[in-house]
């Protein structure tokens, strides 16, 4: 729990992660729920760095991390090997198994900005990285736990198929909160990616699916 696992002060740790303000309260409220006995757990769709996975882990909730950056990931390994609630896996999160390419910015090859969307960065700035079907994740997840308390997605693009799938095999009705920060910015037609996703969400009367995590 946060005051005897040394994992600091929550409201520090919410905005080192750049969680909108506006819902922290969800976390002082996970923080009650854990307090009293309830098992939280968390998806941290693009872990970059860990920082939300911290927040995860304060709560003393189990946190499942994806991040395929390899070398984001020898770190994320290296800095949780000894806590058990963390579960690591270095492919990234899609819509479907198999190989992709991982496009990363030049100059900066442990942006947050790394992503399956090649946008402008040259082939020679990728390499390949295993990916999952998100959804038959959730459905593995689900067998272990009843519910899952929330779910962060920062893939870089990858996103709006991957909600797309979720959406449709209705698996968003056994997840507490989906927040999600939406990279509409990398494609062509940003407008009607992000317009179509919002109809799709407002059709099946969603609720629990938030487009501006930070």
């Amino acid at each position: 729990m946060l005051e005897q696992k040394g994992g600091g002060d929550l409201k520090f740790l919410l905005r080192r992660s750049y969680i909108h303000h506006k819902y922290h309260k969800i976390f002082y409220d996970f923080y009650l729920r854990a307090r009293n006995g309830e098992k939280l757990v968390f998806i941290d769709g693009g872990a970059h760095a860990g920082v939300f996975s911290d927040v995860c882990l304060a709560l003393d909730g189990i946190c499942y991390a994806f991040e395929p950056n390899i070398y984001l990931s020898a770190f994320l390994k290296e800095r949780y090997k000894n806590h058990k609630n963390f579960i690591f896996s270095d492919k990234a999160i899609s819509h479907q198994n198999g190989t992709m390419k991982f496009y990363i910015p030049e100059d900066d090859f442990i942006s947050e900005g790394a992503s399956l969307i090649q946008r402008d960065i040259k082939e020679e700035n990728a390499y390949e990285v295993t990916s999952i079907d998100f959804c038959e994740f959730l459905r593995e997840v689900l067998t272990q736990w009843n519910k899952i308390t929330l779910i962060k997605l920062d893939i870089e693009g990858a996103e709006f198929d991957v909600l797309k799938a979720l959406i449709e095999q209705k698996l968003y009705e056994r997840i507490e909160f989906i927040m999600v920060e939406t990279h509409e910015r990398f494609f062509k037609n940003p407008k009607e990616k992000i317009e179509k996703l919002k109809q799709q969400i407002s059709q099946h009367k969603i609720k629990n699916i938030f487009l501006d995590w930070v």
